[in-house]
């Protein structure tokens, strides 16, 4: 049996086969496409601008600064905080960046087509490659965010052993976010409003999550605001990280559990909507 036949026989069998295909195409035989196209978006976002590529930096940065000095000096006993100063900062900046990392998809996959149609036309162009770009461009401010959220916490309590699960997060993002680049891409091209929708859901989406409820105060909430918390996916994501990188055992199993899953029927359903609008993108431009 030739070689491809068994990569598609072994596909069809796996019980992610769409996502197997994309993830051929955007990690395998497409992987250097991708990286040289996230690098000219990144390039073109900050163009005219005196910093220009290095404010995919200076940002995350800033943006993590005002966190720690809000959290970690200004007021970190309001929030039911005790123990070290770095304490609130820390859990705060565990979930930050990877909200952060998700709004940037959230936002941007929708008009990725639109603002790319002459690739999106040409027939032999592999269009999965732009919604890999889009979660690829993310991963610069991405990371630093993370770097300063392992820093702030080594500060506050040092090194637990659960900050070796931390990959295993990171893999488990990108591959939500690549299914919901996957889901959202196609869709922006038909629905025009989705972008905006997007960004309305980004907005009020910070305070749907964890992120800036410090335990106590999340306790204290009515019961109505912490079921409507708990039933958000992105909730079991925060939890999973503040486990990994403060609490330094694993206190909510479930959440570990359910963003998994989440993350992985995410991105096999993305690439399957993908797969079935791909064919019909050109003409909705």
């Amino acid at each position: 049996m030739p070689e491809s036949a068994v990569q598609h026989h072994m596909t069809r069998r796996s019980g992610f086969p769409k996502a197997l295909g994309i993830l051929r195409s955007v990690l395998g035989r497409n992987r250097e496409l991708v990286i040289e196209l996230s690098r000219r978006e990144l390039a073109d976002r900050y163009i005219g601008s005196a910093l220009g590529g290095g404010w995919a930096v200076l940002a995350p940065l800033l943006t993590m600064g005002v966190y720690v000095f809000l959290f970690g000096v200004v007021f970190p006993a309001r929030f039911g905080v005790d123990g070290s100063p770095w304490l609130g900062a820390a859990l705060v900046l565990a979930g930050l960046p990877p909200w952060l990392a998700l709004v940037e998809v959230l936002t941007r996959a929708p008009g990725v087509f639109l603002a790319n149609r002459s690739l999106v036309r040409q027939v032999v162009f592999p269009t999965e490659v732009l919604a890999a770009r889009t979660v690829a461009a993310t991963t610069v401010a991405w990371a630093v965010g993370s770097a300063v959220s392992v820093a702030i916490a080594l500060l506050a309590h040092g090194f637990s052993p659960t900050m070796l699960l931390l990959p295993v997060l990171w893999a488990l993002q990108l591959a939500a976010m690549l299914g919901l680049s996957l889901l959202l891409s196609p869709i922006g091209a038909w629905l025009r409003d989705t972008r905006e929708v997007m960004a309305f859901v980004a907005t009020i989406g910070l305070f749907l999550t964890p992120i800036l409820f410090m335990p106590a105060t999340l306790a204290s909430l009515p019961k109505a605001a912490q079921l409507v918390i708990e039933l958000n996916p992105v909730s079991h994501m925060i939890y999973a990280y503040r486990d990994a990188l403060v609490l330094g055992r694993i206190e909510h199993p479930w959440s570990w559990a359910i963003f998994a899953a989440t993350a992985l029927v995410l991105l096999e359903l993305g690439a399957i909507v993908f797969a079935r609008a791909k064919q019909g993108i050109a003409e909705a431009l």
